[in-house]
């Protein structure tokens, strides 16, 4: 559900202005309405915006590192800190690429070995010179050694490196492609490469000294710096009038922190005056959900948070997202490994990212329970193997003369007509709590509609009377058309409600068959892993080996291998399939208007 809100205005003399700020930053429940423009025209702000997004990159860099933290002897300041790491991040840099360019010339010269450029400059001053050559070994004519003077020093890879000796200014007509040397002898380079790598290993450890020292140091300064961010943005927002002497604040307040914030404010005197949202007013969101719905706003976030007049569709999809990503997925043991990775991440993680890994061992078990019914188990097909009682259950299966896809398939499409039409339900509920109960007409007799059509097909199989159909059929096309056609719009006259309603059952029509099939995602994706299960499984046993060391090895290569690359996929596609369904299918068909900005209070963050 969303937090009611009510908006607040404060009006605070100028001398006690800054002391005000900060004891509602304390007290951390106020959302500031900020002035549009104020904060990007403001240089000082960006360059906070800066150096915050520096020291991220920096504690990132650090922490890839890996060194175990320890007690730094002597405290230094975060910023001093992010200047340093900075100087040493581009030292490495310029020798790492100077190294690059010694390593490439190393390569040039390894086929030619350590010899002495001062001879070969003796040989010029004689009048000879000397020139370097390659060329493919089957290219090399024998001939060359008898009739040119040259000298084959090297042969590597299917090439021949060879010199030749010539007169200064003479030129001879080989077929081979001529090379020109660094004017560095072998050995020295590699002296100076070595002397390259002890000064990038040097600054290696000074980086692990960092690592390991001063990462709290520059979290605690980018706390710091977030919190005046924070505070200079209010000043930003703040209207000065009375020739600057008095200051006028506004923001948003949830009704569940608005005694708190009243409370404060009749200690300190401070005037102020509260009001309800009014339509014009951009009001933030702040939800409120139970334990289980709470999981999924996370992915509502994705998408967009409701307006402050419309409902909170997070309770609405929850349950079918979970339904929908194990469906997807499919594989009891895929699921297996996803339910435990979450509970071992669970009491790994932090407090703020509980939450988060909850939802990835709920997805876990969903999987498990759909991968049950599905009969898959990494790959494995429990109905062919015929194990348990899924042999009883293939039996009848083949009685039917369908199998477990079969059911699978419709199952898919039960779901969605089920989402689809629960969906016109909330739509309902979205109408009347944004408008009023006239609004909700035209959604109510398209739902009759719907639904009386499924009763009626359902009533003509079971041998009901012809009297009982026929009342459900005039109810259906009095209600149900009434309200579709002739009253969906209380703002237009009849005759103009009668086009919109045809218009609308051309929609509905159109949309609800293609919102229909869009479910039969469900059974493609759930499908498609476990054949990539099934393909990888019979990789492993048809590459294996016959000894069986070179079995065991293969076979688990393979397996590992395919079943990583499988269960990142399917669990890739089980993540974003479901949200489509959520964000297009369901939202579209709920009524979902969206657009809401989320509760952001002004408060001191915490570097711990």
């Amino acid at each position: 559900m969303i937090v009611p809100m009510k908006k607040y205005s404060f009006l605070v003399y100028h001398k006690e202005y800054f002391r005000f700020l900060e004891d509602i930053q304390g007290l951390g429940v106020v959302h500031i309405i900020e002035k549009e423009s104020g904060e990007i025209e403001n240089e000082e702000l960006r360059e906070k915006y800066l150096k915050i997004q520096q020291i991220e990159q920096t504690v990132k860099y650090l922490e890839k590192r890996q060194i175990e933290f320890q007690e730094a002897e002597s405290k230094k300041d975060g910023l001093n800190v992010l200047a340093e790491v900075k100087d040493m991040q581009q030292d490495k840099e310029h020798y790492l690429q100077k190294l690059g360019a010694l390593q490439k010339e190393l390569k040039t010269l390894e086929p030619w070995g350590n010899f002495s450029w001062s001879n070969i400059d003796k040989l010029k001053e004689a009048g000879i010179s000397v020139k370097f050559f390659t060329c493919p070994t089957r290219k090399f004519i024998e001939e060359y050694k008898e009739s040119l003077p040259v000298e084959e020093i090297n042969e590597i890879n299917g090439h021949i490196y060879f010199v030749l000796f010539e007169k200064v200014g003479a030129a001879s007509d080989l077929d081979a492609e001529e090379l020109h040397l660094p004017d560095k002898t072998y050995n020295k380079l590699n002296e100076q490469v070595t002397e390259i790598n002890e000064i990038i290993e040097k600054i290696d450890s000074v980086l692990d000294k960092f690592a390991a020292q001063y990462i709290p140091a520059l979290v605690k300064t980018k706390t710091e710096l977030s919190n005046q961010l924070s505070f200079d943005k209010v000043i930003l927002s703040t209207t000065k009038e009375a020739e600057e002497k008095l200051m006028i604040l506004e923001g948003w307040v949830p009704d569940d922190k608005e005694e708190d914030l009243e409370s404060f404010l009749k200690k300190t005197g401070v005037y102020f005056e509260s009001e309800k949202p009014t339509i014009e007013d951009k009001i933030p969101i702040k939800l409120k959900n139970n334990k289980f719905a709470r999981l999924f706003e996370v992915i509502g976030d994705l998408y967009s948070r409701p307006s402050y007049k419309e409902l909170d569709l997070t309770p609405y999809f929850a349950p079918f997202y979970l339904l929908f990503f194990g469906f997807c997925l499919g594989d009891a043991g895929y699921g297996l490994i996803i339910t435990l990775a979450g509970l071992i991440m669970l009491f790994k993680a932090k407090k703020d990212s509980k939450d988060l890994f909850r939802l990835v061992s709920l997805l876990g078990v969903s999987t498990i329970i759909f991968g049950i019914i599905g009969g898959t188990f990494f790959g494995i097909n429990l109905y062919e193997i015929r194990f348990g009682l899924y042999a009883h259950f293939a039996d009848k299966f083949d009685a039917q003369k369908k199998s477990i896809n079969d059911h699978l398939f419709t199952l898919s499409l039960v779901f969605g007509a089920i989402q689809i039409i629960f969906g016109m339900f909330v739509k309902i509920l979205n109408e009347i709590k944004m408008f009023n109960w006239k609004w909700a007409i035209g959604t109510i007799g398209w739902l009759i509609i719907i639904l009386g059509i499924i009763s009626l097909m359902i009533l003509s199989k079971t041998g009901v009377s012809p009297e009982l159909l026929a009342i459900v059929k005039w109810s259906v096309i009095v209600l149900g058309f009434s309200g579709a056609f002739l009253f969906n719009n209380p703002e237009r006259n009849i005759f103009a409600n009668i086009g919109g309603g045809i218009w609308d059952a051309y929609n509905m029509a159109t949309g609800i068959m293609g919102d229909l099939l869009s479910y039969i995602r469900l059974f493609a994706l759930g499908i498609s892993s476990a054949i990539l299960g099934y393909v990888f499984n019979s990789l492993a046993v048809e590459f294996a080996p016959e000894n069986i060391i070179g079995k065991i090895l293969v076979m688990t290569i393979i397996l590992l291998f395919g079943h990583g690359l499988n269960l990142f996929m399917a669990a890739l596609g089980s993540f974003v399939h479901p949200v489509r369904l959520t964000f297009v299918e369901f939202y579209k068909n709920a009524g979902f208007i969206g657009g809401g900005v989320k509760y952001s209070p002004f408060n001191k963050k915490n570097s711990k």
